[in-house]
Parts: C-alpha cells; sequence; structure tokens
C-alpha cells in the first residue's frame, strides 16, 4: 500500500507542477478581462456610459464615436449573469455612470426546458480570475484555475510565448480589434451560428428569456443608482436568404420587450432587421464590422438623444406602475 502510495505521488507531482505552472504563466498574459479591469479601476472616474454584453456588442459598440464618455466593458460570451456580478463588483468605481447599454435579441428567447439562470460556463474562470468575480461562492472548483482546462491554457500560453500573437483581443477602448473586414473569412450567407439560435418550437407558450432573473437584477441594481438602462437589439445580415427565422420567437420578443419597458425604467431600441446596415457594414452574419460598428454606434446616439427628449415624464409615468408581472 505504502509503495503504491508513493509510486501516485511521485506521478502526481509532475502534474501538479506543470499545473501550477501553467497557471502562473497565462495569468501573466494580457488579455481584453485584465485590461478592461484596469481601465475601469484607472479611468472609471470619467465614464458616463458603458456597453455590456456579449459578441454583437463587443465587435458593435465603439465607445469613442458614443455621445457620452464610454467604454466597451463587452466580452465574447458575456452574460446577464456576469453583466450583474460585474456591475456589482465595480459599479462603486464608476460615480458618475449614467447609461448602461446592453443587448438582448431574438437568441435571448429560448425554451422553458433549456433555461438555467444559475448556469456558469467555462469562461467564468476568466472573470473570476482576471475580474476578481467569484459570483457570491458558486463558481465550481473546476472553472476557478485555468490550467484545470490544460488545452486552451496550454494553446494561450503556446499563442503568446511561441506565435507572439496578440491575446488582448481589444482596442483601447474595449472593442474586439480582430474582427476588421480584412479578416472576414468567407462571403456573407447561410451561418450555422443562425441556424443554431432558431428554435424548432413554435409554441410560444413555452418560451421564456434567458436569464431573465439576472436582467431584473441588473435594472433594480441601475434603478436604485439612477442609472438609466438602454437595452438593444443589434442588427443581423438577414439579407442572406436565410429562411429558417423563427416568426413567433422574434413576436416573443416584441412582446416582451413591450410589457418589460411598461413595468420599468428599461429603454429599448430595435435594429435587429434595419436595412440601413450594409453588406461591408458586417464581419459575418451576426457581428458589425469595424464601419457597421460606427454606424450603430451614431444609429444609438440619434435614437438615445430622441428617447431622452420625447420621454421625459417617463419615469414619473413608470413609478405608477404595478410590477407583479415579473419576477
Amino acid at each position: 500500500m505504502k509503495k503504491f502510495v508513493k509510486s501516485s505521488v511521485l506521478f502526481l507531482l509532475p502534474v501538479f507542477v506543470l499545473l501550477v505552472l501553467l497557471e502562473v504563466m497565462t495569468g501573466k498574459i494580457p488579455n481584453s478581462y485584465s485590461y478592461k479591469q484596469n481601465y475601469i479601476l484607472n479611468h472609471g472616474s470619467e465614464l458616463k456610459a458603458l456597453a455590456m454584453g456579449h459578441s454583437q456588442f463587443y465587435d458593435g459598440f465603439k465607445a469613442e464615436s458614443f455621445y457620452l464618455p464610454a467604454f466597451n466593458f463587452c466580452n465574447s460570451g458575456q452574460r446577464y449573469v456576469d453583466n450583474y456580478y460585474l456591475l456589482r463588483e465595480y459599479l462603486d468605481d464608476m460615480p458618475n455612470l449614467k447609461m448602461v447599454v446592453m443587448p438582448i435579441c431574438y437568441f435571448n428567447v429560448i425554451t422553458k426546458t433549456m433555461a438555467n439562470d444559475s448556469a456558469l460556463t467555462d469562461r467564468s474562470c476568466y472573470y473570476h480570475k482576471y475580474m476578481n468575480i467569484d459570483y457570491d461562492g458558486r463558481l465550481p472548483l473546476k472553472y476557478r484555475f485555468e490550467s484545470l482546462n490544460p488545452k486552451r491554457a496550454g494553446h494561450k500560453v503556446f499563442s503568446y510565448y511561441i506565435q507572439r500573437a496578440d491575446i488582448i483581443g481589444c482596442d483601447s477602448m474595449g472593442r474586439r480589434s480582430t474582427h476588421y473586414l480584412k479578416d472576414r473569412k468567407h462571403e456573407l450567407g447561410y451561418d450555422k451560428i443562425i441556424e443554431s439560435e432558431t428554435l424548432k418550437e413554435h409554441d410560444s407558450s413555452n418560451f421564456c428569456i434567458s436569464e431573465e432573473y439576472y436582467l431584473i437584477q441588473i435594472i433594480s441594481l441601475l434603478e436604485k443608482k439612477d442609472i438609466m438602462l438602454v437595452l438593444v437589439t443589434p442588427p443581423y445580415y438577414w439579407n442572406c436568404g436565410f429562411t429558417g427565422v423563427n416568426k413567433e420567437q422574434k413576436k416573443y420578443l416584441s412582446d416582451y420587450m413591450c410589457k418589460l419597458t411598461n413595468n420599468y425604467p428599461v429603454y429599448y431600441i430595435d435594429l435587429g432587421d434595419c436595412s440601413d446596415f450594409l453588406y461591408d457594414d458586417f464581419y459575418n452574419e451576426t457581428h458589425l464590422s469595424e464601419l457597421g460598428a460606427e454606424k450603430f454606434t451614431q444609429m444609438l446616439n440619434s435614437k438615445i438623444d430622441s428617447i431622452i427628449h420625447s420621454e421625459r415624464d417617463l419615469p414619473q409615468i413608470r413609478s405608477q406602475v404595478h410590477r407583479s408581472a415579473f419576477p
């Protein structure tokens, strides 16, 4: 038995040392998470607006073109649960913040059997490691250390130390810096991403909004701070002949946003089917290029300006609305 234990220790020790070394090496590599944390800590008091969300906003929101001093605080796959904990962690570092802009789209509509608001993903590891987010202690061990995914961590180390690749992946104002037109890999058309996110289900009574709990928590958190929340459906390259769009899925989102904006101090801008976006405004079917990002941000400027000037009495009206329809 002692021989077995000794052999096991001798076998596992190099593995443990390798994982520790991998963890340390990955932690020293510059990345968008650490960059964005440092930006907020150093420049948070200068900000009046913040974009938060997944890759469509990571590509689409050009902070330097926004009409308020702003920053792109987005990352690929960043969800409402991540946004909520990021706001909890960093709102005090942005004392002059007046507005948060976040995406909500067709793909946020899921079936009730798919819903799992408490689920965390392997990307949660990055928010924990580089942005000090612990998800109220709910983060499982496998997501607490980047080296526990040795394949991904090893690729990251190889890319940075051997290939000298750009690992940060965003520009100085937080927008993704790898989705330029010159990098577009295929002609726009059918896209497996669109197909995979289109529900086969057509019974709207079985639909719900993914992570609705955290969306409502974000709304409540910002309302207490008197920070305006603008939810935006970003544009898609629908003009590619794609016919699989679930119309009930789109209608459910529209109906949901109507109810949400009537019950909470939330503003909604729908650019999902906006025909003003042209072929070269898109990097791929669901993400904007640098040209599209400029156009998208300028449209937000115009539409938010219209909202502010046309709905000055809305907060007073909304304060009288009963909210029992929401959790």
